[in-house]
């Protein structure tokens, strides 16, 4: 990687952040119709939604700002459009997630729950082929690439959903979350695999890179391996804690790629960039931003089992 590809990290660290924070919250949703039996189990998984306000989309619109800042040429082009398309996307999940949690006796209706879904299912497969489309020559969405950074997308964020539901909800919708983990596992796998090989034929032969896409390709595979055999063995607690450290070198992988592969399509405004972040918020700000997303998750983290009543009509 060049000096070009170096100033490209911090946005996409700030992606990167948004994605590892905030894909439980997706999973949820994409897995709440697939896993729940009752109203009741419905009001769990939205319980599990909470806190209403975490904060993680500021660093989603962060990483946009910045990237339009550093790459100014793709806003000569349809992906300007496609940024605004996607923030809404983004505002409109973070919304929609926070008046469920709030109103749970309201969205906890099967029809309701269901359109969640479909939202979700909907909004990651745009965020997957509208990124994909800034690794392609001629900017194409519906590339093979595009289709399996959307499959990705969808199924990186069930995966880690379903485990943190089995973490924290109660028998018997507990087990139904770890089953739907063990279920997807495969169909995961061999999508990852197909997306690291086209990231890796995109991004070339760099040394650099190169070296790092193995390394990073053989953690992901390790933890994710020890991720699965846990969760099977019903230790979630430890699946999950798995789970998020290879979902971390997995989409290293994937952002590393357009570190490597952006700065020889665009023009990189290193001086650009500098005035963009001289017009952000202070460095305190940034850092109270970052404990409270920190916070939130840790939280999230040592909560308390979401109970509900169970009502056997069998």
């Amino acid at each position: 990687m060049n000096a070009d590809s170096n100033v490209l990290l911090l946005p996409l660290c700030f992606f990167g952040l948004y994605m590892i924070l905030e894909a439980a919250d997706w999973g949820l949703c994409l897995s709440a119709p697939l896993v729940c039996r009752s109203r009741d189990e419905n009001r769990a998984v939205l319980g599990l939604l909470r806190p209403c306000l975490d904060g993680n989309e500021l660093w989603y619109f962060l990483g946009l700002f910045m990237m339009g800042a550093a790459i100014p040429g793709v806003s000569d082009n349809l992906f300007h459009t496609e940024n605004i398309v996607l923030i809404l996307l983004v505002a409109a999940g973070a919304l929609l997630r926070m008046a469920a949690s709030l109103f749970r006796n309201s969205f906890s209706q099967p029809a309701v729950m269901k359109v969640i879904s479909v939202f979700s299912y909907a909004a990651l497969a745009v965020m997957g082929l509208a990124g994909s489309s800034l690794l392609m020559n001629d900017g194409s969405q519906f590339s093979v690439l595009g289709i399996f950074c959307a499959l990705w997308m969808i199924l990186a964020a069930f995966q880690l959903g379903t485990l943190y539901g089995a973490v924290k909800a109660v028998n018997p919708l507990a087990e139904r979350f770890r089953a739907a983990f063990l279920v997807s596992s495969v169909l995961t796998v061999v999508v990852y695999i197909i997306l690291a090989i086209l990231l890796k034929s995109h991004a070339g032969d760099s040394n650099t890179y190169g070296s790092f896409f193995w390394i990073s390709l053989v953690a992901t595979a390790i933890l994710f391996v020890a991720a699965f055999f846990m969760t099977r063995m019903r230790h979630v607690k430890v699946g999950l804690a798995a789970a998020y450290v290879s979902s971390f070198f997995a989409i290293a992988i994937y952002l590393s790629a357009y570190a490597a592969v952006l700065p020889s399509l665009f023009t990189v405004e290193v001086d650009s960039l500098k005035q963009a972040m001289d017009g952000m918020p202070s460095t305190a700000l940034l850092v109270i931003a970052f404990v409270w997303t920190l916070g939130a998750f840790l939280w999230r983290q040592i909560r308390k089992k979401e109970y509900y009543e169970w009502k056997d009509h069998v």
